[in-house]
């Protein structure tokens, strides 16, 4: 059966969706896998992009509904169909802490992969988020495995900002990638639902010791 795994971030303008797309088009080019998004993001960001670019090549977008009666019911039955038909279900989430989105979407994720940039706002909203990780750990079913968070540095610069990242590396709750994403205009401008964002052959690129590292974290 196959992991669900979810980007969410607390902070707009942290480039939660960005990521999750490069992430995707990395598995969906580089690897076996058969990969689906699930955008459970009310703003559909990754469902415009695909509409936009209708290209047969792209791996496939699911947008959910949650405007429906019951969406946790249907929510879970589209979950249980993903893992059976996919090797790999990513799902961008929204960034409404108190949202139905976000918590029923929590429970349904095996990881979460969190974006983080190294400023005041950024690092308050995020620790804020991971805090309440155990919350969301004791309402998952019995039959799951423990919830897995990891951080990725994203957007990074060299300023003195990165002092605060020591708060999140020091909850039990979470795991910093050893590696990190400054703030490229090739991530925005090449963002796609089929385009590979680098060559993965060049093993000096940013984006290949991402992609490396979370493949080790997530096991694909």
């Amino acid at each position: 059966m196959s992991k669900v795994i979810s980007f969410v971030t607390q902070k707009g303008g942290a480039g939660k969706t960005t990521l999750l797309m490069l992430t995707a088009s990395a598995i969906h080019n580089r690897t076996n896998n058969k990969v689906l998004v699930i955008d459970s993001d009310p703003q559909l960001s990754v469902k415009t992009i695909y509409k936009n670019e209708k290209n047969s090549a792209s791996y496939d977008v699911f947008a959910f509904n949650w405007n429906q009666p019951n969406p946790e019911i249907n929510f879970e039955k589209v979950l249980i169909l993903a893992r059976q038909k996919y090797d790999v279900v990513l799902m961008d989430l929204p960034g409404n802490i108190k949202s139905q989105e976000l918590f029923f979407s929590i429970l349904e994720s095996d990881i979460l992969i969190v974006p983080i940039v190294a400023s005041t706002l950024d690092v308050n909203a995020t620790l804020s988020f991971l805090k309440r990780i155990p919350e969301y750990q004791q309402k998952r079913k019995t039959d799951k495995k423990p919830l897995e968070v990891f951080g990725v540095i994203n957007k990074k610069d060299n300023t003195i900002e990165y002092r605060l990242l020591r708060q999140i590396s020091e909850l039990k709750q979470v795991r910093l990638f050893y590696s990190s994403l400054s703030s490229l205009v090739r991530y925005k401008r090449h963002i796609s639902t089929f385009k590979d964002i680098t060559d993965p052959d060049n093993r000096d690129d940013e984006f290949n010791q991402y992609f490396d590292e979370f493949r080790t974290h997530c096991y694909i």
